[in-house]
């Protein structure tokens, strides 16, 4: 029992020393004034510092009053921007892809019909021919008629990559502005599957190897092709005998109907001297112009058988010497009726057989 009252002595004690260290390092928060002379230079640079617990002192009612906190700045004033145009996206109907078994270099057509809530579509422009992404190129863009008469945006893709294996990818999405301000024809990506044409890695089986030689090539039958060219030379040639027999067969003819071709078969049973060798040379002129010819009318025979123009300083001759063959009897040297005969029958033959 002495040790526990020894113990409520010394703690009331220790409590008491404590109440009365505070209060004398509250009233003394000032530090004392300097003194002069010598004590004020041996003064340290800093007053010390309170070690206890500190009272802060009551506002002073003579200082002035602290300054208001400044009030928030206005936020300023937004300038009206022009409202942004309203686009509106049109998504007409288009026709549905065949969705798988493509490789690379095919075509793929996208037909998009140009005609949305019953109204005609027009675009300001067709969609570019370029590369779209990875895997397509647009190749061509046009527009058609189906037999309905409706208009139809077709374009053609081709696939210029495929994967290494079966993989699905999209043909591209389009953004097209139609001709109408604020609106656009747009779509939505459409997939498909497309393959390499073969695999990377075979089995290693026999027959199933990445290489195999190449064929020989095939061995064509040229006996129809000999067949085909023996008939075409065979009827070249009839076609050449008949046109040769028909040729004849008009030298023929042209003997036997025109007048100076018969003259000179009959000239040739006369004898050369014969007055009858004049006359029947006379008489072939005479049928060649239709009337009777004589040298004053020769530019009528000329005109009717042009094709004896060169003959016509030949036949003057012959009109004035057949004046002295049959008037003066006697005979003329320099005109032979034969030769001149046989000129105007080759030249009838040439112009008319």
């Amino acid at each position: 029992m002495p040790s526990f009252w020894r113990l409520r002595l010394l703690s009331a004690c220790a409590a008491l020393a404590l109440v009365c260290c505070g209060a004398s390092h509250a009233q003394d928060t000032t530090p004392p004034a300097p003194a002069a002379g010598a004590d004020a230079a041996a003064a340290p640079s800093t007053p010390p510092q309170p070690t206890g617990y500190v009272i802060p002192p009551p506002p002073d009612p003579a200082a002035a009053p602290a300054e208001p906190a400044a009030a928030p700045a206005e936020p300023a004033t937004d300038v009206t921007a022009p409202p942004a145009p309203v686009i509106s996206a049109v998504n007409p109907e288009v026709d549905p892809l065949r969705p798988f078994g493509y490789v690379i270099g095919d075509i793929v057509t996208q037909r998009v019909v140009l005609e949305y809530d019953g109204k005609p579509l027009e675009l300001a422009k067709l969609p570019p021919l370029e590369r779209t992404g990875n895997w397509f190129e647009r190749r061509d863009a046009r527009i058609e008629r189906d037999a309905a008469g409706r208009r139809w945006l077709v374009m053609d893709y081709q696939i210029i990559n495929v994967p290494e294996e079966l993989r699905a990818i999209e043909l591209p999405a389009l953004d097209i502005e139609t001709a109408v301000s604020g609106s656009r024809l747009q779509t939505t990506p459409m997939p498909l599957t497309v393959a390499p044409l073969t695999p990377n890695v075979v089995l290693a089986r026999a027959g199933l190897e990445e290489m195999r030689p190449d064929d020989p090539a095939p061995h064509i039958d040229t006996a129809p092709y000999e067949r085909g060219l023996h008939a075409a030379l065979y009827a070249g040639a009839l076609l050449v005998a008949l046109w040769a027999a028909l040729a004849l067969l008009r030298q023929f003819n042209a003997r036997r109907r025109l007048p100076f071709s018969r003259a000179q078969r009959d000239i040739a049973r006369l004898d050369a001297g014969s007055i009858e060798v004049w006359r029947r040379l006379h008489r072939a002129l005479d049928d060649t112009a239709g009337q009777v010819v004589r040298d004053h009318n020769l530019p009528l025979l000329l005109a009717r058988a042009p094709w004896l123009a060169p003959l016509e300083a030949d036949l003057r001759r012959f009109f004035e010497a057949s004046q002295t063959r049959f008037f003066a009897d006697r005979a003329v040297n320099g005109v032979e009726p034969r030769a001149l005969c046989a000129q105007a029958a080759k030249l009838e033959r040439s112009a008319l057989a």
